[in-house]
């Protein structure tokens, strides 16, 4: 149900931000949003779908969600070409910032809503609840926001670009996917990488020839583009990598709420809805590269700070000042690092350069997931297995709780054991395994806060574009006549 939507949305990105530039970006926005939507209430009925059709209510539901990553694809790349276009460049960035604020609003909402609904309510309502949402999206669109498209686009479709990508990212990002499942050597697995690699290899080659392609292959030659690119990357890996092991020790170790979870979590997202906005009108006036380096200085110290403050006692109050450093360095970090992506850019293709920019960011987060969630689960089984070393219990009991503590499943210990295999546990078994996963953790994050660093060593690569000078009123004045007329 998790993977259908990341699967989608990560094949589909590349090609719908392309589609966006030929079709119209204001056009497609709208139909994704529309799309997420009804998808939306799909999920909330699925149980329902699936009784009435006599089929299972957990297909229809993977069924919808495949259907929301599709209209989600459709809207995440418009979202940055929009503002491209419809922003001049000396105040881009502080519309970059807006947005990344807002999308950091969404991060603090989004869990205490979320536990508030699976608390007290029926679990169909973190569905419902997007429907009004998209109503007055789909509206406020209609309203506001103006329409465009690269003129110098063909109205044909790059099908042998849009195949090969897709093919590729899908073979690649289920490898990822399935990796802990299968196991990292399995020969399904490898074999998809390699597959999934030469496609894309191949999509490239392809792209180089085509008269109109996909994705733009120019863009790579600005080293803004690609520098920025290689950290969204990175920093998607590291962050994202972190973020879902520390719901499952908050939740699964120390026992928290899912809204004590997402309140524990909200200064994070509180300080990147407050940086985001400053670094953004800060970028516009000294350019992104210090702000740059700066917030990802303040990220990969916030990560360390982290580290250092896990523990079987550790509390909110423990972790928050961690979670403050680590929030305004992502703040500093989100705004310039795509406004510098993004800066020349030439509009006409924003849309394809948002959707390499997402795409990178997406697969980065996939695989942060993949890798240092398979990295968790072997540590967790690694360190339970040494806190048991002197319990006098036999081999078999041992595996069989290291192996539900390995899959965070320690409460099912009742469920899986003999009343005989349970009596060998010792008394303070709990305790035994969250320290495992303190020592787990800390060993994932350890890679989350290295990956942080090497977005950090490649943005000294980042080059501050000319400054321009901010348009005075008399000219906003005489530009907005000249348009009247």
């Amino acid at each position: 149900m998790l993977d259908s939507y990341i699967l989608t949305y990560a094949v589909l990105l590349l090609s719908f931000g392309r589609m966006g530039d030929v079709f119209g970006r204001k056009k497609l926005f709208i139909v994704g949003m529309a799309i997420f939507t009804a998808a939306s209430g799909l999920c909330a009925a699925s149980y329902w779908i699936g009784e009435t059709l006599g089929v299972s209510g957990v297909a229809v539901l993977i069924a919808a969600r495949v259907l929301q990553g599709f209209g989600g694809a459709f809207m995440m790349p418009q979202t940055l070409s929009l503002i491209t276009v419809a922003f001049p460049p000396e105040k881009r960035g502080a519309a970059l910032g807006i947005w990344g604020g807002v999308v950091a609003l969404g991060a603090v909402v989004g869990p205490i809503v979320g536990g508030l609904i699976v608390t007290d309510y029926a679990w169909e309502w973190v569905f419902l609840i997007n429907l009004p949402i998209g109503v007055a999206s789909i509206l406020a669109t209609i309203a506001i926001v103006p329409e465009s498209t690269d003129p110098q686009a063909s109205s044909k479709l790059d099908w042998g670009g849009l195949l090969l990508s897709g093919f590729g990212i899908f073979a690649v990002v289920f490898a990822m996917i399935e990796g802990n499942s299968f196991g990292w050597t399995d020969p399904r697995i490898l074999g998809l990488i390699v597959v999934g690699l030469t496609l894309l290899m191949v999509f490239v080659w392809w792209e180089r020839r085509v008269p109109d392609p996909m994705m733009k292959i120019e863009l790579f030659a600005q080293r803004n583009f690609w520098v920025g690119n290689l950290i969204s990357l990175t920093v998607a890996f590291g962050m994202l990598g972190i973020f879902f092991p520390m719901t499952l020790f908050l939740q699964g170790a120390l026992g928290f709420s899912p809204i004590r979870a997402g309140l524990t979590m909200t200064p994070m997202s509180l300080m990147i809805m407050v940086a985001a906005p400053i670094a953004g009108r800060l970028s516009d006036r000294i350019g992104a590269r210090w702000i740059l380096i700066t917030g990802l200085t303040l990220m990969t110290t916030g990560v360390l700070l982290i580290v250092s403050r896990i523990s079987p006692d550790t509390d909110w109050q423990r972790l928050l000042p961690a979670l403050l450093v680590t929030g305004a360095g992502m703040g500093l970090t989100f705004a310039p690092m795509t406004a510098a992506v993004m800066q020349a850019v030439p509009p006409r293709i924003a849309g394809s350069a948002s959707g390499i920019l997402n795409t990178m960011r997406n697969v980065g987060q996939v695989l942060g997931i993949a890798v240092l969630g398979s990295l968790l689960q072997a540590r967790i089984g690694v360190h339970a297995a040494e806190r048991l070393t002197s319990a006098p219990m036999d081999p078999n009991v041992k595996d069989r709780v290291v192996e539900l503590a390995r899959d965070s499943r320690l409460d099912q210990i009742p469920e899986v054991l003999a009343p005989q295999e349970l009596a060998q546990l010792p008394p303070n078994l709990r305790d035994l395994m969250t320290q495992a996963f303190v020592d787990s953790l800390q060993n994932t994050f350890l890679i989350g806060a290295a990956a942080c660093g090497v977005a950090l060593a490649v943005s000294f690569l980042i080059r501050n574009p000319a400054r321009r000078p901010a348009p005075s009123r008399s000219r906003e004045r005489e530009a907005v006549a000249a348009a009247a007329d």
